[in-house]
């Protein structure tokens, strides 16, 4: 799922699409409140485990459609819609312009003017089944936005500790105006990491100062 090409994004929305025709069908309104993919299911559906693929035929219709005439259909739907967001041109769809990681100040995300500048916004790529999960909204106008990813990843080293490496989602400051604001984004963005070591004296070594907390007297 990578970020800078297309195909992940019509794969995606093909996915979307194919699953609303699947289920809309037998389902009817309750289908709104499916607004995640479900790769078992239409696993199920297309290799007809326990005659599943009997999803693939619309009711109301005289025809009986066949799964592929689904798939076929949800490709079209899927790509209408990208056109009409993205534009004609298919080259430069890109799955990170539409999987983009939200990071909202707790406290200051929300007030007006002031959003725009706390609050981080980064093309990402993964998706909500892959090793580098970033699970879609699944609704509005933006449903490939990336809302719910790792802040923290690490690999640890057992052997070797020290060779151990960590990365956060933003920074390790929670302060919008701290150059540590937002200096691991782009690592992270990337699935890049940091050295990390478990020596108290080498910490203190490369701290940039320290902070000491004494309770009131």
């Amino acid at each position: 799922m990578n970020e800078h090409l297309p195909e992940p994004l019509i794969a995606e929305a093909w996915l979307r699409a194919l699953m609303d025709r699947l289920i809309r069908d037998e389902l009817g309104a309750m289908a709104d409140s499916y607004t995640q993919i479900s790769p078992v299911f239409i696993e199920r559906v297309y290799r007809n485990i326990g005659g599943a693929a009997v999803w693939c035929d619309v009711i109301q219709s005289e025809p009986v459609e066949t799964c592929d005439d689904m798939a076929r259909i949800a490709l079209d739907d899927a790509l209408l819609q990208l056109t009409e967001r993205y534009g004609g041109s298919i080259e430069s769809w890109r799955w990170g312009d539409a999987h983009q990681a939200v990071h909202e100040h707790p406290v200051l995300g929300n007030v007006p003017g002031l959003r725009y500048f706390v609050n981080i916004y980064q093309s990402t790529s993964g998706g909500s089944d892959t090793l580098m999960r970033g699970v879609t909204r699944g609704t509005g106008d933006e449903p490939f936005q990336n809302v719910h990813s790792a802040g923290y990843r690490g690999v640890y080293d057992f052997a070797d500790p020290d060779s151990s490496v960590f990365i956060t989602a933003t920074g390790q400051s929670g302060h919008p105006l701290s150059r540590f604001y937002d200096d691991l984004g782009e690592l992270w963005r990337r699935g890049e990491y940091i050295p990390m070591s478990l020596d108290p004296e080498l910490a203190r070594a490369a701290a940039a100062g320290i902070m000491v907390l004494r309770p009131a007297e």
